[in-house]
């Protein structure tokens, strides 16, 4: 489990430290397959889940079939009720394995209540916790004003901005395929390709595969 210390959520704890706070958490790994189901946020969910390897997605399957992808997670990234999206039977809200995934889970009442002895490790834990709560308010906003863009053009070139702005660069790499872009931008994937070809002939965008390079000025 040493591959999750000394990063996000156990940053400023010793490996002495950490390995006691396994116990304390009640931490378990469990390791899961490209396609698996890690979790579905349900009413019986209630653990914090930490990736160690691969990457996964946040998804939600509405009554009709279609699906949205609310986020992806990489290495470090935590997801549970507790920290993002509400625990509900009819949410239809689940993380799935994009990749082979190792995750570690561990127990929300232990971290929301501190062993007697109050020890500075599981302070600092709590403390690293609320970090990592407001860069997901962060993520969470950023998806919000993606989502508020009233049409195509503007939801993907708003996207690509932020990508750009996170990456410093006008040229990056997306992190999702085409389909599943479509669906964590809630459009339509065919009308997307209509428009990501109409942007490349206007010369706003560069496309090849994943990469983008932008040319945005007046866009």
């Amino acid at each position: 489990m040493t591959e999750y210390f000394q990063k996000k959520l156990f940053y400023n704890i010793s490996l002495e430290e950490y390995h006691k706070l396994l116990t304390c958490l009640k931490a378990r790994e469990r390791h899961f397959l490209n396609g698996e189901t890690i979790c579905s946020f349900d009413g019986d969910f209630h653990s914090i889940g930490i990736l160690g390897k691969g990457s996964a997605l946040v998804v939600r399957y509405e009554v009709n079939g279609l699906r949205t992808i609310l986020e992806r997670l990489e290495p470090q990234d935590l997801f549970g009720q507790f920290i993002s999206y509400q625990g509900n039977p009819m949410a239809g809200i689940s993380v799935t394995a994009l990749s082979p995934c190792d995750v570690l889970f561990i127990d929300c009442d232990c971290i929301s209540t501190p062993c007697s002895s109050a020890c500075f490790h599981h302070t600092q834990l709590i403390r690293n916790l609320l970090s990592m709560i407001s860069e997901r308010a962060l993520h969470l906003s950023q998806r919000v004003e993606v989502l508020s863009q009233r049409s195509i053009r503007e939801k993907l070139i708003c996207y690509f901005l932020q990508l750009a702005g996170s990456r410093h660069s006008q040229e990056f790499t997306l992190p999702f395929t085409m389909v599943d872009l479509a669906d964590y931008l809630s459009i339509d994937r065919s009308a997307m390709t209509r428009e990501l070809k109409h942007m490349k002939e206007e010369g706003l965008i560069e496309l090849q595969k994943k990469q983008i390079r932008l040319h945005l000025e007046g866009a």
